[in-house]
């Protein structure tokens, strides 16, 4: 368990010449279907399957609803969602346009405390899969 690593090549654009450089790189797997996550939480949860897909529907209703609408939807033990806009600045109140503020509205999140220090502690494994074969330095 934990988050898995590999190692890869990656090119140094900031540095004259540009050499090879050497990191590693997060193995990110397929997204999990929802079909996958709701048997999953029906059986975690000894409920019917279509009580979470309701209940999975409805909350991201809530959250879209209520962070749309200026609020924070916080879950404890997991953090919260709020919506971030920002906006140019100008020097006259009349080139003040609303459209460059919708232009970055973006849903955030934000995790507490205690699930950042658990993922933290999860570790890391370093796994050797061919995906990189060059010759190290």
């Amino acid at each position: 368990m934990g988050i898995k690593m590999r190692k890869a090549a990656t090119t140094l654009h900031f540095r004259e010449g540009k050499p090879k450089g050497f990191k590693l790189s997060q193995l990110t797997y397929a997204p999990i279907r929802e079909e996958d996550l709701i048997k999953y939480m029906a059986q975690s949860a000894n409920v019917p399957e279509s009580n979470i897909e309701a209940a999975v529907a409805a909350i991201i209703q809530g959250i879209l609803y209520f962070a749309i609408n200026g609020h924070q939807v916080t879950f404890p033990g997991f953090g919260g969602f709020y919506c971030s806009l920002k906006a140019k600045s100008t020097r006259r109140l009349s080139e003040l346009k609303v459209k460059d503020v919708a232009k970055s509205l973006t849903l955030k999140y934000m995790p507490v405390s205690e699930l950042r220090t658990r993922i933290a502690e999860t570790g890391t494994t370093v796994i050797t899969d061919g995906v990189y074969t060059g010759e190290e330095q």
